[in-house]
C-alpha cells in the first residue's frame, strides 16, 4: 500500500510537467523554464504550482490576472496520479521483472496521457511522441525477450504477440485511412494504433477495438443528445484509443489480481 501512495504522489508531479509538454509542444516552446500563466504570461510561484491542491486554492483562477486556469491542469494532475497508483499497485513488483514492467507502463501512461489531451486540445496526435513511444516499446519488449523469454518460442512472448497486436490494430487503422482518404482517420492513429497493439498483444487486439469504439460511440452519442455537438462535427479519436488500451491493460491485470486473491 505505501508503495501505491509514493507512485500516486510521484503520478501528480509528472502530471504537472505533462501539462507543460501538452501546452508548448503546440506552440514550439521550449519544455525548459519556469511556468507561466497562459494568459498573462506572468511567471507562477511555486506555491501556486502544487499539483492539484494550488488549483483549488486559488478557486480555478490564476492568482495576479484572475483569468480561469483550464480545467485541463488538475485532471491530467490527478489522472495522472491514478494511473500511477494503478501501476504501483497492479503491476510493480520488487524483482527485475516487476521493475522493468512498471517503468514501461509508467512511461507509457505518460505519453498516452501527453498524446489524448494534446489530440483534445489541436484535433492532431504530435509524431514525436508516438515516435517516441513506438521505440520505447520496442526496447521494452526486446529487453524482456533477452532477459527473461528467450527459452518460448517466439510468437508466445510479449515480443511475438506485441508485434501481431501492432500489425493488426496498426493495419487496421491503415485500411480506414486508406480507403476513406483520410476522411475517418489520420495517420497519426495508425501509429498510435501500432503503439496500442504493442502494448496488449494480438489476444486483446480485438477486445481493444471494440472498446476503443464503444467509447466513442458512447460519448459522441452523449455530445448529440446534449447538443454539443452537430452530426458534422468531427470528434478526435486518439482519447478513446487511449482509453480503451489502458482499460484493457489495467482490466487484464486486475482479473487475474482478483483470480489469485480468491483462490487464496
Amino acid at each position: 500500500m505505501e508503495h501505491t501512495i509514493l507512485f500516486f504522489i510521484f503520478g501528480l508531479l509528472i502530471g504537472s510537467f505533462l501539462n507543460v509538454v501538452i501546452c508548448r509542444m503546440a506552440e514550439g516552446e521550449t519544455l525548459m523554464g519556469r511556468s507561466v500563466c497562459r494568459s498573462c504570461r506572468k511567471q507562477i510561484a511555486w506555491y501556486d504550482n502544487i499539483p492539484v491542491f494550488s488549483y483549488l486554492v486559488l478557486g480555478g483562477r490564476c492568482r495576479q490576472c484572475e483569468e480561469r486556469i483550464s480545467w485541463q491542469y488538475p485532471t491530467v494532475e490527478l489522472l495522472t496520479g491514478i494511473l500511477y497508483g494503478l501501476v504501483g499497485m497492479f503491476f510493480f513488483s520488487p524483482t527485475p521483472f516487476g521493475i522493468l514492467e512498471a517503468l514501461w507502463l509508467l512511461v507509457l501512461v505518460s505519453l498516452f496521457i501527453s498524446i489524448a489531451f494534446y489530440d483534445l486540445r489541436n484535433m492532431e496526435i504530435p509524431v514525436t511522441l508516438l515516435f517516441l513511444g513506438i521505440a520505447v516499446a520496442l526496447i521494452y519488449l526486446s529487453a524482456t525477450f533477452f532477459l527473461f523469454e528467450r527459452a518460448w518460442p517466439f510468437w508466445t512472448t510479449a515480443l511475438g504477440t506485441g508485434l501481431m497486436g501492432a500489425a493488426i490494430v496498426g493495419g487496421f487503422f491503415f485500411l480506414l485511412v486508406f480507403l476513406s482518404h483520410e476522411k475517418w482517420m489520420g495517420w497519426g492513429d495508425v501509429w498510435l494504433g501500432v503503439l496500442a497493439g504493442l502494448a496488449v498483444g494480438w489476444q486483446l487486439a480485438f477486445f481493444l477495438l471494440t472498446l476503443s469504439f464503444a467509447l466513442g460511440a458512447a460519448v459522441g452519442i452523449g455530445l448529440l443528445a446534449l447538443r454539443k455537438k452537430s452530426m458534422q462535427a468531427q470528434l478526435p479519436f486518439a482519447p478513446f484509443l487511449v482509453s480503451g488500451t489502458l482499460v484493457t491493460l489495467f482490466l487484464e491485470r486486475t482479473a487475474s489480481w482478483l483470480t489469485r486473491f480468491f483462490l487464496w
